[in-house]
């Protein structure tokens, strides 16, 4: 029974100073694994009948010898104790080992959780630095759209007073053209009255 409980104690001091993600990865292995599970199920029933296979080979030695050497009775009584005693271990360590299945797979649950939060973290942060990204692109965007509607504004303004400009020139050489002709006509009418 000492190498079952020399197995075990290895196997804790084994696994205690490991860091947190090599625990993880070797808990996460051990409890998903079939194989693993099996193997501890059958070890934990060998250990059980272990015990009690133990507890009965010395109730049969104690029904057995009827002597009255009190020393020999001692030893026999701490013996059936010491087997008592195991078989009270294994079988709360059996009861035990339904409730660290249990948690265990609990603990696993969490820790998916815990790595599905840390990723869904990080990809919020990306994502909130994509779309603070976004923003000042609209922003930007934003801006740059009202600058060229106030060009577009301004080059209006310049078309239509460039237009009123070709109105004013048109309206002046026409009456450049009339005031000619009129100043000719009148040229020619003194002409005509000089020469009279």
């Amino acid at each position: 029974m000492t190498i079952y409980f020399t197995t075990v104690f290895a196997i804790l001091m084994i696994e205690i100073p490991l860091p947190g993600r090599w625990r993880r990865t070797m808990f996460k292995l051990l409890t998903t694994s079939p194989t693993v599970t099996h193997a501890l199920r059958i070890l934990k029933i060998i250990f059980g009948l272990d015990s009690a296979n133990r507890l009965q080979r010395v109730d049969e030695q104690h029904s057995d010898e009827h002597r009255h050497d009190y020393g020999f009775e001692a030893s026999l009584k701490a013996r059936k104790f010491y087997s008592q005693r195991n078989l009270y271990l294994t079988g709360f360590t059996l009861f035990l080992s339904l409730i660290l299945e249990r948690t265990s797979t609990l603990v696993i649950t969490m820790l998916k959780h815990e790595e599905e939060l840390e990723n869904t973290r990080s990809e919020s942060t990306s994502s909130s630095k994509d779309h603070q990204r976004l923003l000042e692109i609209e922003n930007d965007y934003k801006s740059r759209i009202t600058s060229l509607k106030n060009e577009l504004n301004e080059l209006k303004q310049e078309q239509r007073d460039h237009e009123t400009l070709k109105k004013q020139v048109a309206e002046q050489a026409v009456e450049y053209e009339r005031l000619a002709e009129e100043r000719n006509m009148l040229e020619r009418k003194a002409e005509a009255k000089k020469t009279i």
